[in-house]
């Protein structure tokens, strides 16, 4: 006999008994994330400015990240990736393996390629990266340990533009999750055509 086909009463019980597994769950999932963060395998984080926007909800955007990955492979191009800072977020900042702070950037270039620009285009090794709008900047050859790492929002993002490649040592983990505004809520993509939203307020 299917849920559907038993009586009212037993109906009831049923989404009672599911209704009060939900709480317990949630509670799991709490204490499994606050364990795995304690050995750093994830980061929950809130996003700060707009650099990463539309991919990334621009001002305190909620995310999470894992480290387990890199402790086996390298970053991928696509990727998000956290990497520690040395300054202050919404100031002149450098990757530095050593420091303090921390942000979120995607993986445009890795070890050996030759980064440029074309009309209004990243072009990796003479090809397309993807087909989000770009200012112009100078080429770059990345070096044996080097990442090239970009905001979506092109316009709007210090990032190796500005401060130059990436070492690998400075990086950590990998954005995986949207988790605020719940709106948002979801696994984060890669969409190479979007059109960066530009200025956001954050007020």
């Amino acid at each position: 006999m299917t849920v559907a086909q038993e009586s009212p009463t037993v109906r009831r019980r049923w989404w009672r008994r599911k209704r009060a597994l939900i709480p317990a769950t949630l509670l799991v999932l709490v204490v499994l994330i606050l364990l795995l963060g304690t050995f750093g395998f994830v980061v929950l984080s809130f996003g700060e400015g707009s650099s990463g926007a539309p991919t990334l909800p621009a001002c305190k955007g909620g995310l999470i990240a894992e480290g387990f990955t890199y402790r086996f492979r390298d970053p991928r191009r696509g990727e998000i990736v956290n990497f520690h800072i040395r300054g202050r977020i919404g100031e002149p900042v450098a990757p530095d393996p050593n420091g303090d702070d921390f942000v979120a950037k995607r993986v445009i270039g890795v070890p050996g390629d030759r980064v440029t620009w074309q009309n209004s285009r990243v072009l990796i090794n003479g090809h397309k990266a993807d087909d989000i709008p770009t200012p112009e900047f100078a080429p770059v050859r990345l070096g044996n340990y080097d990442y090239f790492v970009i905001g979506d929002n092109r316009s709007y993002s210090q990032d190796s533009r500005d401060f130059g490649p990436v070492p690998r040592k400075a990086i950590f983990s990998r954005v995986i999750l949207v988790w605020w505004p719940l709106s948002r809520f979801g696994l984060v993509g890669y969409d190479k055509k979007l059109t960066p939203p530009g200025p956001v307020s954050c007020n």
